[in-house]
């Protein structure tokens, strides 16, 4: 089967699944057919997560079982038959007579019979918001497109991807189950969309993956398109959609397997089906909200953070006892199983934020000191005041800050140039806003904001991407209210200026990538110009055997090196010591052979006083281990422009010699 036919069939499976939540739920009627396909396939991403994490656990994930889940999906997409995608900017069901206005459309949560209403002079297909505009749209999300798949045809290269992203459901799959990995951020976390990377990477290997999350991307920027539709003219839905496809943060993670523009799409329905539960009184879309919550929560411990805003926005309302019940059962089967992983394997659900609580092997006292000193003061590295609160957006934008990523995965301009708009549009609308059914969304996104940035463990731009399509959609809205058509021309502006500056930058982001597609050179070649270090890894590949084990530091080779690895950052694991305080070489010692490691890949840096080559070497010179290969490589801070930052340096593959070392007390 080939890899496009594996990734589109997962599409189908997803939509499936989540057809039979919204026909269960009774909500497919209050919804247009765009909003159904687009909510199918977001719930149905969940669900599919859910079922591999049962194969997982059982150790069925084989080929036979992964094909059965994208087959009962693909069988309940016959739910939604006969309905078409709608994701032009065309007009959605209803919508015929001319339906404008702010929400207009929205009559007790039933979308599809709204009342008509005249449209504004700048709205009814002239100007600036005619054909032309739209042409110029179309060419936009054509050209971003084009750059999408260009990225999903070529090898991965984000770090974090080859890491765990992509590297967790490889493993997986070698051995037919779930690995629970004792390691802090990126082992024993909530991992529900790494298990979707599993079928596609299963049933059709590393190009279906590639191709399955760049889709998985593209349904963010659909809904994003679809949801703006409820609020905005289809070019200015659009345009949003655009803006919302290009930013830095989406250029470098919806290709990739970075979860955030996939918990975009939890994000998204969670909020519209909390505002269309308060607005309609239908229990049907508490649940579904819980249900996309507990998929944020089962993806990504700020999940949890994500949940207290949309629960309260839900309880204080007139049906609260109800949809309250109903959106929390909803929250915790969506979300549980990996929480309940966690705590069967190391005793904290939340690993390793509740030690003081739980205790644990793989956890101790010092190492939860590491953990805050190296880890998460570098995380957080704006003081958690009101005033770097509300200038956070400024960082974000023009700051410039690294350790937030707003050099490379920021959000680009247009929020800034929106701001003052959208905020003369509240003014003029203050009477009204608290009605709006975007109320409830924005209110939900702002209570979101605020306990990230205050209590959260990070501060990274990107994790605010989830939350982004809304606030894109009610900034655009606002500003609209008080652009009318007098000023419309400054409003179309912040597009005009928005848009090519950041498909120019999503270009120079993809330069690599189309090389790669117009060369035809090797992935080993993409590698080795693209991922840092990867130098090594065809003679690993070559004289490793699966037998061996091999110790490293570089995260971003764990995908590509094919015989098993152990990971072992100082900062988020205990089992295997090598910060710059680490000297016992006995120790050492004695924790590679109870991870039954044969192999260490380390810098070759004979001056060290701790640390990973201060150890390795100790062992050489007492004999326990023996230099197999130096490598002299170029290392790069970026794959966008390696060129800049490039350096040389000398890595070395050492093998461990149990049986030849001393005895222990020559060691320390």
């Amino acid at each position: 089967m080939t890899a496009l036919a594996v990734a589109l069939w997962e599409v189908l499976a997803c939509v499936g699944y989540g057809a039979a939540i919204l026909v269960v739920t009774g909500v497919a009627p209050r919804l247009s057919p765009a909003e159904r396909v687009t909510f199918a396939f977001t719930l149905g991403l969940g669900v599919v997560g859910w079922l591999v994490f049962i194969l997982g656990v059982t150790g069925l994930l084989q080929p036979m079982w992964l094909a059965g889940v994208l087959g009962m999906g693909a069988v309940a997409s016959l739910l939604l038959k006969g309905i078409a995608i709608t994701l032009l900017p065309l007009p959605l069901e209803g919508e015929r007579a001319g339906v404008r206005g702010w929400g207009k459309r929205h009559q007790l949560g039933n979308f599809s019979s709204p009342r008509p209403q005249p449209s504004p002079p700048e709205e009814g297909g002239r100007g600036l918001i005619g054909s032309v505009f739209t042409a110029l749209l179309l060419f936009g999300v054509a050209l971003a497109a084009g750059f999408d798949l260009a990225e999903g045809v070529s090898p991965p290269a984000d770090a974090d991807t080859l890491a765990y992203h992509f590297a967790s459901p490889k493993e997986w799959l070698a051995v037919g189950r779930l690995v629970f990995v004792p390691r802090a951020v990126d082992g024993a976390v909530p991992l529900l969309l790494q298990a979707t990377n599993v079928p596609a990477l299963g049933l059709g290997g590393e190009r279906a993956l590639t191709l399955w999350v760049m889709l998985s991307g593209w349904a963010a920027v659909a809904l994003t398109y679809v949801v703006g539709r409820r609020f905005l003219p289809p070019a200015w839905a659009a345009a949003v959609a655009l803006v919302f496809m290009t930013i830095p943060a989406m250029a470098f993670a919806a290709g990739s397997g970075q979860v955030e523009p996939r918990l975009a799409l939890f994000a998204t329905v969670a909020l519209v089906a909390l505002a269309d539960a308060r607005k309609s009184d239908h229990i049907g879309f508490a649940v579904i909200a819980g249900l996309a919550v507990g998929f944020y929560v089962g993806a990504k411990y700020l999940g949890l953070l994500f949940a207290v805003p949309v629960g309260l926005a839900l309880v204080f309302q007139r049906r609260w006892l109800a949809h309250g019940v109903a959106f929390s059962a909803a929250v915790v089967a969506a979300g549980a199983q990996w929480y309940w992983w966690n705590w069967v394997n190391v005793g904290d659900p939340v690993f390793p934020m509740l030690f003081q609580h739980f205790g644990s092997s793989y956890w101790s006292p010092e190492q939860a000191a590491i953990f805050r000193d190296t880890y998460l003061r570098v995380e957080s590295p704006l003081p958690r005041t009101l005033w770097q609160f509300l200038a956070y957006p400024v960082h974000a934008t023009v700051g410039g800050l690294e350790a937030i990523e707003a050099t490379r995965t920021g959000f680009g301009p247009f929020l800034l140039l929106l701001l003052p708009f959208s905020a003369f549009g509240l003014w003029q609308a203050r009477r009204r806003i608290v009605s709006h059914p975007l109320a409830p969304m924005a209110l939900a996104v702002l209570g979101f904001y605020a306990l990230w940035f205050f209590v959260g463990p990070s501060q990274r731009l990107r994790h605010l991407l989830p939350l982004l399509p809304v606030a894109l959609i009610a900034a655009t809205l606002a500003a609209r209210r008080w652009a009318g058509a007098a000023h419309i021309l400054p409003l179309a502006a912040t597009f005009a200026v928005t848009i090519p500056l950041q498909l120019g930058g999503q270009a120079l982001f993809t330069l690599s990538y189309i090389r790669h597609v117009v060369s035809g050179e090797t992935r080993e070649a993409f590698h080795a110009r693209a991922v840092t270090h990867s130098a090594v890894v065809p003679w690993i590949n070559a004289n490793l055997t699966p037998a061996d084990r091999l110790l490293l530091l570089e995260r971003q080779l764990v995908y590509l090196i094919e015989v098993p690895t152990f990971f072992a950052l100082n900062a988020t694991q205990v089992e295997v010591g090598t910060g710059e305080d680490d000297r016992d070489t006995a120790l050492f010692l004695e924790q590679l052979r109870r991870r039954r490691i044969t192999h260490i890949l380390s810098v070759m840096d004979e001056g060290s006083r701790g640390g990973l080559p201060y150890l390795t070497h100790a062992l050489i010179r007492a004999g326990c281990a023996k230099v197999r290969r130096v490598f002299e490589i170029e290392t790069m801070q970026s794959r966008t422009l390696p060129g800049l930052s490039a350096r040389k340096i000398r890595l070395m593959v050492v093998g461990v010699h149990f049986d030849a070392c001393p005895a222990e007390r020559t060691l320390r």
